[in-house]
């Protein structure tokens, strides 16, 4: 006779779990294949020569300023705006190691002690006190275990949402280099209007000394009967109006230091006490020609806002895979593994010990339009995301055009100015020399000393944005920007998180991100 063989039913659940976890490898994806959104992107850069050579990352070298480097270097280390973007960056690189932390099972160590005692008098109750039964009122209990759940993805919901994550992580990684491109924009922008408004105070200043000066002259000439009232009451009402202008350049000058000081993150302190210090004049800066390098497609890659915009795209893109996976069942593999006992000697011996497994599933059916509702929003949120990507692009775009035709006309314009500069000034010796000689009259000569000084005052605005033009142009191309020496306190790896788990969707986007 041969012997039936008998199966064991942890065989049995060893087999369903290796099923359960090949489905679980081999599931879809529910997500949309991602493509980036096309963009009518111009051939060349416009009225633009190419340059030989890209960008560099410190591009505030060019301007040969060690006070402008050292500023530049103490705000990209203290400002507070970069240490809560840094926080930022830590916070979603937490929530996509949550997101991660799904994928895999989850498992739980719990102990229990407890004891009891029930009622003789409740219904149906035995006889404790027989000693047929052997039972007891009171009875304690002593529990050791661990328990196990997980959640098959079958249809992509965790990886989706394990995608969507780590692209909204990579666009506060990117948005972390966006706000460092700007923040030394800001501070550039901000020293060379300090430096602009030092050669306007020097400039009132220098007014202000001569139109007195010119003063004591005509009060001593109108004493002797020389020139009438009405030009003495002139020359006295210009000396107010430079010393006026010199006082509103002062304040305009400390709200500059006040603001340089925020943007370089010093103590309030520091903010009140310290001195700004400074380097070159402002007319002694050079102008170094900003030209960009590569095709103007290459802009897609180079802007951090840009490749910030489509991160979130593609976030978006892949949340509508998790709303899909709503409408598909859910399976999920649940065990446990322990030991219990009346006493705690007899915890660890075999005798005591139990496990338990199962398979549960569920499958929505009723629930009002919530998962379409869900679907539609999310779908609704990826074509704001592509409006707002091309958004970005278009404004990028303006940026570089505008920028390159400031710095085009930038030098022409401080070209005139100083030239404009140099005839009032000999206009004003010519006035004043036909003045005392009695050829021409005192308005002359006012007229002559008022639009010297508007002109000089405007010539160091004329250099200022000279200067503002070059680090427009540099914001507006992306400044080549690279900066490894700061990171976020959060073990972020940002070239390993460009691999997805969802290998077909990631490969497009992969290519989308290679692909002008």
């Amino acid at each position: 006779m041969i012997p039936i063989r008998k199966h064991r039913p942890a065989r049995y659940g060893i087999c369903a779990a290796a099923v359960f976890i090949a489905l679980s490898l081999a599931a879809c994806s529910l997500a949309p294949r991602y493509e980036r959104p096309g963009q009518d992107i111009p051939a060349q850069w416009r009225k633009v020569d190419i340059g030989p050579a890209p960008l560099e990352s410190d591009w505030w070298s060019r301007f040969n300023d060690p006070a402008l480097t050292a500023l530049i270097n103490e705000a990209l280390r203290d400002n507070q705006d970069l240490a809560q973007s840094l926080a930022k960056i830590d916070s979603a690189a937490a929530q996509a190691g949550v997101a991660a932390s799904a994928l895999f099972p989850s498992v739980a160590g719990a102990g229990q002690a407890g004891a009891q005692s029930v009622s003789e008098k409740a219904p149906n109750s035995p006889d404790y006190d027989s000693p047929l039964t052997g039972m007891s009122r009171s009875t304690t209990a002593y529990q050791l275990g661990l328990s196990s759940a997980w959640e098959l993805d079958l249809w992509g919901k965790y990886r989706n949402a394990h995608t969507y994550l780590t692209d909204v992580l990579l666009n506060t990684i990117v948005g972390h280099e966006a706000l460092r491109l700007s923040l030394a924009g800001q501070t550039a922008q901000t020293y060379f209007a300090m430096l602009a408004l030092d050669m306007q105070l020097d400039t009132a200043r220098r007014t202000l000394k001569t139109r007195e000066d010119a003063l004591g002259i005509y009060s001593s000439r109108y004493k002797q009967g020389d020139i009438t009232e009405l030009d003495w009451l002139r020359a006295r009402a210009e000396v107010e109006t430079a010393r006026a202008q010199l006082h509103m350049i002062t304040i305009a000058l400390d709200q500059a230091e006040a603001a340089l000081a925020v943007l370089v993150g010093r103590s309030p302190r520091g903010i009140v006490e310290d001195a700004v210090e400074r380097g070159k004049t402002l007319n002694r800066l050079p102008s170094p020609p900003v030209l960009p390098e590569g095709l103007p497609s290459s802009l897609l890659e180079r802007r951090p806002d840009i490749r910030a915009a489509e991160y979130m795209l593609m976030a978006y893109n892949a949340n509508i895979g998790v709303a899909r996976a709503q409408f598909f069942p859910s399976i999920s593999l649940t065990g446990a593994l322990g030991t219990m006992s009346s006493a705690v000697s007899n915890l660890f011996v075999p005798a005591a010990g139990f496990w338990n497994y199962g398979v549960s599933g569920s499958l929505p059916i009723l629930d009002f339009g919530r998962n379409w509702y869900n679907l539609k929003d999310a779908e609704a949120q990826k074509q704001a995301a592509v409006a707002v990507y091309r958004k970005t692009v278009q404004s990028a775009f303006k940026d570089i055009r505008n920028s390159l035709t400031a710095q085009r006309e930038a030098n022409a314009i401080v070209r005139s100015m100083s030239t404009q500069v140099d005839s009032l000034r000999r206009s004003v010796e010519i006035a004043r020399l036909q003045y005392d000689n009695g050829y021409s009259d005192y308005l002359t000569v006012l007229d002559a000393e008022r639009q010297l000084f508007s002109a000089e005052l405007q010539l160091a605005n004329a250099l200022r944005d000279r200067l503002d033009s070059v680090v427009s142009v540099c914001m507006a191309l992306g400044g080549g920007w690279q900066d490894p020496r700061v990171s976020a306190g959060f073990p972020v790896d940002a070239d390993k998180l460009r691999i997805r788990v969802a290998s077909g969707t990631r490969k497009k986007a992969a290519e989308a991100e290679k692909t002008p």
